[in-house]
Order: C-alpha cells, then sequence, then structure tokens
C-alpha cells in the first residue's frame, strides 16, 4: 500500500517562496536583457518554455505526488463532464467578455479599434499558454490544495491575493503608479474570485482556462482610440 503523502502549509510556503522569487527575477531582470529583444515569434517562444518550466511542470507534478491533498484529482479536473444546462453561465461569460471589453473602450473614448500594441505573432503565448499556465498554477494546484485545509470562501480569497501579487513585478517592470497598481490589482483580483467560482461549481480546469482565454484575448485586441 502507497503510504499517504501530505501536503503540509511549509510544503505549500516553500514552493511560494521559490515560484515568487524565480518569477519576479524574470521579470525585473532577465526580461529587460534578454527577452524583449526578441521578435514576436522567438518572443512567443521563449516565454512559452519558460511559463511550462516554471509554472506548468513544477505544478503539475506537485498535483500527482499530493494527490491524496487535494480536492481534485489531477485526471478528474480534466475530464469531468460540465453541466451546462446548470453551469450555462459561464458560457455566457465567455460570449459576453470580448462585448463587455469592446463597450468599455468605446465607453472611454468613443469608439473601438485594434489595440495599438497588438501583435497577432504573440496570440499563442499571451492568450493560450497565459491561460493555461496561470490557472495550472493557481486553480489547478494553489485552490485546490486551500479548498482541503480551509474554508471555501478563505480559500478563494488566498487564492486571489496570491494571483494578484504575482502581477507585481510585470506591473513594477512597467512602471505603475500608486492608481495603476491600485486599479489592476481589484481587477486581477476580481477576476481571480470568477475563475476560481467557475473551477468549484463545475470541477473542470477548462472553464477558467477559456474565461481566462477569452479575457486575456480581450484585453490584446480591443482598445479605445
Amino acid at each position: 500500500m502507497t503510504p499517504k503523502r501530505n501536503l503540509t502549509v511549509l510544503h505549500i510556503g516553500i514552493y511560494l517562496v521559490i515560484f515568487f522569487a524565480v518569477w519576479s527575477i524574470r521579470e525585473l531582470y532577465i526580461r529587460p536583457v534578454f527577452l524583449d529583444s526578441l521578435d514576436g515569434i522567438a518572443f512567443g517562444l521563449v516565454e512559452s518554455a519558460i511559463k511550462l518550466l516554471v509554472w506548468t511542470l513544477p505544478a503539475v507534478l506537485l498535483i500527482r505526488h499530493f494527490h491524496d491533498n487535494m480536492w481534485i484529482g489531477l485526471k478528474a479536473m480534466f475530464t469531468n463532464k460540465i453541466k451546462w444546462s446548470r453551469d450555462y453561465y459561464f458560457l455566457m461569460a465567455i460570449i459576453a467578455i470580448p462585448i463587455v471589453r469592446a463597450l468599455s473602450a468605446w465607453f472611454v473614448s468613443g469608439e473601438v479599434g485594434i489595440h495599438p500594441n497588438f501583435v497577432p505573432t504573440r496570440l499563442l503565448q499571451a492568450v493560450v499558454f497565459v491561460g493555461v499556465t496561470e490557472e495550472v498554477v493557481f486553480r489547478g494546484f494553489l485552490l485546490n490544495a486551500f479548498l482541503k485545509k480551509i474554508r471555501t470562501q478563505y480559500a478563494i480569497a488566498l487564492d486571489a491575493a496570491l494571483f494578484t501579487l504575482i502581477h507585481y513585478p510585470i506591473w513594477i517592470y512597467r512602471d505603475f503608479d500608486l492608481s495603476d497598481f491600485a486599479t489592476a490589482s481589484i481587477a486581477v483580483a476580481v477576476l481571480s474570485v470568477g475563475f476560481a467560482y467557475s473551477f468549484i461549481k463545475t470541477r473542470n480546469i477548462f472553464v477558467p482556462m477559456a474565461l481566462h482565454m477569452v479575457w486575456n484575448l480581450s484585453i490584446h485586441l480591443f482598445s479605445g482610440s
């Protein structure tokens, strides 16, 4: 009989310290020296490889290793059947996100256009890989583990706080001021709560992935001009 592997608070803490440290170094020191000099295709390939190695692979290995301490198993989160008759509002949200984003751009500037920094060659990395990798870490592993240890609302709140904090290095790199930090923090935290809720309700990681991808696509695509 295989002994039960216990995922402790210490394990999670060590993971978070290493993960946040590595990603902060990548955003603040490696990106300006190396990554930003790459063209669109090269940047997407390198960035996707880094995301897989730093985000996805460790999270998947931890989910598998500590499967007894997960709210839902690795295989189940990818194979659970979604009951669209009950969870139809997530499908509606996927459809509504780009509409809302386009309308918000229109309300701000009076017209809607393609974002001036939109680069089609970076879509694979900025939309697909970001949606997959970030959801595997923050909903597939962290929220999944928190749900076994603390009450649901606390698990969602802690997951949202960590998801917001992991964005701080790139915001520092982009020289956000305090008002930008506050606005972006609230927006990301709210999104995280929505992604977490969709994962809990459907027990399927593909739903928050889809919501995340559509949101990122809308942000990269639409802009007021």
